[in-house]
């Protein structure tokens, strides 16, 4: 499964969301599993250096497979992956605010967030993380309401119908959070194993 557009969209949505109710205006990256670009947004009043960091941060954890902070310690002298900040001049960050994203277990890509803290980047990115695993688990469930044959005229009819119905089960509103991790869901579910 590929992190299919517009899910890049919609996670960085989700962490503009979140970091804009926390009053700390960022730049999110989401990049594929080989570090290219995907989705960049910039908030009003983020960090000019934000940018390139937001990026750099989604590339390492792409190229490498694992959080920005991870490589970080794995970096220091004695370490690992000493002098790998060398090898890879201003694309690999050696601190926290990118994470790989996966489906399936597989990385399909990666999350880069800058502006705030560490912490706060941290925060932010691991919200996207835990969005597009809530996403996976609803497609799982939503895939059994595609017909077999997807692109046959109509089927998005009878989806949205089926849906409908579906989430009429749920007794209660749904947050835009809510919304936009089923959208993400829908989208997964429409085009796995394409």
């Amino acid at each position: 499964m590929n992190l299919t557009y517009p899910v890049p969209r919609i996670l960085g949505s989700l962490a503009e969301t979140e970091a804009a109710a926390l009053g700390v205006p960022l730049t999110i990256a989401v990049v594929d599993d080989e570090g290219e670009l995907l989705f960049l947004a910039r908030m009003d009043g983020a960090l000019p250096a934000s940018r390139e960091i937001a990026v750099a941060k989604a590339y390492t954890a792409a190229a490498l497979r694992m959080a920005t902070d991870e490589v970080g310690k794995l970096a220091q002298p004695g370490g690992s992956l000493y002098g790998i900040q060398y090898i890879h001049p201003g694309k690999m960050v050696l601190f926290g605010g990118g994470l790989p994203l996966r489906l399936n277990g597989k990385v399909v890509g990666a999350i880069g967030i800058s502006g705030g803290t560490v912490q706060e980047d941290v925060q932010l990115a691991d919200s996207v993380v835990k969005a597009l695993a809530e996403m996976e688990e609803w497609s799982r469930s939503i895939k059994r309401c595609l017909p077999e044959t997807r692109l046959r005229r109509g089927w998005t009819g009878r989806l949205e119908i089926r849906l409908s119905e579906a989430f009429n089960e749920i007794n209660r509103p749904l947050s835009p959070r809510e919304h936009s991790v089923l959208a993400g869901a829908i989208i997964l579910a429409a085009y796995e194993g394409r």
